[in-house]
């Protein structure tokens, strides 16, 4: 996840050749740690991650609710939850931000036993889902977290079904 994060919040090329630099969102606390690889001029970048010092010192409980200084739970108000109807079956997913003319698009995928709605709970994992979901908000951008039946053929299927849908509305 901090991979990805890293990709979306230093600059991204737009498809037409422009750089998209992100607002921040409580960069002070959730300061990048050491880099220990990076690629395509920063698109891709590999941080030092460490689950002690970037999820649970962050919690009060832990691994239940991360402390009130890292979150904003206002983004919920832009936060829906939603189906597809494709030709793979229907993809249940929130979605926050803008679902058209999206200027990026941020996908969560769970692990097993996880639900599109690990992916939007803004009080665990130290408050890094709640920072996702505002730094798109934001940016004028969409943070998707989708229900997938597996990692086989069909959940690609469907992942694949909800990324070509949300990318032909924001081009």
């Amino acid at each position: 996840m901090l991979t990805l994060l890293a990709a979306t919040a230093c600059s991204l090329s737009a498809a037409e050749g422009q750089t998209l630099s992100l607002k921040p969102f409580k960069d002070e606390l959730f300061a990048y740690p050491a880099t220990l690889s990076s690629g395509d001029n920063g698109a891709y970048t590999v941080l030092d991650y460490r689950e002690m010092r970037d999820i649970n010192q962050r919690d009060e409980v832990p691994e239940r609710r991360v402390h009130a200084q890292y979150i904003d739970p206002g983004v919920r108000k832009m936060q829906q939850d939603l189906m597809l109807k494709t030709d793979v079956g229907d993809v249940r997913h929130v979605a926050v931000g803008k679902t058209q003319g999206a200027a990026i698009i941020v996908l969560y995928l769970h692990g097993q036993g996880g639900s599109r709605k690990q992916g939007v709970d803004d009080f665990t994992f130290g408050g890094n889902f709640n920072r996702l979901k505002n730094l798109m908000a934001e940016n004028g951008g969409l943070y998707l977290s989708p229900d997938f039946p597996d990692f086989g053929d069909k959940g690609a299927a469907q992942v694949a079904a909800l990324i070509d849908h949300y990318a032909e509305t924001s081009p």
